[in-house]
């Protein structure tokens, strides 16, 4: 049954964590986020755009989530359908609790108060509904830097901040994993000795299939880097994670589903890429790629691209994005300089 491996619907899936679809772009199966609900405090993976944070704190409402509560909230990379209204719920939360936190990496911060281009990108795909963002006081944050250890010994990993549930400890964790972005991070929790939940962001691709354990690339420009995406699934490949969450989209339950969906990313991406260089050298022109790779594509989807014209759009992002560093296509000037200095970091 699907429900044993992959969780779909906004609701708890264990004795603190909730998975919340906010529907972003008015469609089912787009984002995810992700709140822990602990004895001593709350945290939220990711928030959405601005356009999702009254539904996301009408989940908060309706399931007796009190504002006050939120300790952290942590992103897993600076894309506005990701953490976009961060400011908004940052500004909202901070009334209630003034020591509440964005926790995240100095190249995010950085991304999130200098955010005009990637949102003029981000229109040129989505039109209005990438919703708006706004610069963010410096005392918002809590800056870390993500743990580069990725080791099946628990022991042996970073802790960032502890909780505690029901009498257990419950430790949170943040690894580093660029490649979709320079900043991308995967927060994770360990309870009882095992690592029992991470978010994976868009480090291990996403899932737009309901029943089948497959996934589509996360090669979105101008960001993403092939060489540094593939480090990253092979970093990933050496925890064991009771449940992931993916930004894109759902919760994998079962350490042996969650490893099939890395190395079905793994080999993918592969394939992925061998199949743009084949159509880029027929016909160098992104409309040709495009045309030809959609047949690839579209059978790892159960989402109807006819009612969909913001799932197409993703996909001519995904081709264009690996183009991009295949050297097909150039990143703009004014942007070229950030990609070098954060890549090289």
């Amino acid at each position: 049954m699907v429900k044993d491996f992959i969780t779909l619907k906004s609701g708890k899936v264990n004795e603190y964590l909730h998975h919340i679809d906010v529907k972003a772009y008015g469609y089912q199966r787009m984002l995810s986020v992700f709140l822990a609900e602990f004895d001593d405090g709350s945290v939220l993976f990711d928030c959405g755009s601005s356009l999702d944070i009254k539904k996301i704190l009408r989940y908060f409402k309706k399931n007796s989530v009190p504002l006050s509560s939120f300790k952290y909230l942590v992103t897993s990379h600076h894309h506005f359908d990701h953490i976009g209204g961060i400011w908004k719920l940052y500004e909202e939360l901070k009334n209630h609790n003034p020591d509440v936190k964005i926790l995240t990496n100095s190249i995010t911060k950085e991304l999130l108060n200098d955010f005009e281009l990637h949102l003029k990108r981000g229109v040129r795909t989505y039109g209005d509904l990438t919703g708006i963002m706004k610069s963010i006081e410096e005392s918002a944050f809590q800056i870390i830097e993500p743990s580069i250890k990725f080791d099946s010994n628990i022991d042996s990993l970073e802790v960032v901040s502890k909780f505690h549930i029901n009498g257990s400890e419950v430790n949170l964790i943040i690894f580093k994993t660029p490649g979709h972005t320079p900043d991308h991070q995967c927060p994770a929790f360990i309870k009882d000795g095992k690592l029992d939940f991470i978010h994976f962001g868009e480090a291990v691709g996403t899932i737009y299939h309901s029943s089948k354990l497959i996934t589509l690339p996360t090669s979105m420009p101008i960001y993403y880097n092939h060489e540094k995406y593939m480090e990253t699934l092979d970093n990933i490949k050496n925890l064991n994670p009771l449940k992931a969450g993916f930004g894109h989209f759902g919760l994998v339950n079962g350490k042996k589903n969650v490893r099939e969906l890395i190395l079905d990313n793994e080999s993918f991406m592969k394939k992925f890429r061998k199949n743009i260089i084949k159509f880029y050298q027929e016909k160098p022109e992104t409309k040709y790629v495009l045309k030809n790779m959609r047949s690839i594509l579209t059978p790892r989807t159960d989402l109807s691209l006819d009612d969909s014209p913001v799932f197409n759009g993703i996909l001519l992002a995904i081709v264009y994005g690996e183009m991009i560093t295949l050297g097909y296509r150039e990143i703009p000037e004014d942007e070229l300089v950030y990609y070098k200095r954060y890549y090289s970091l």
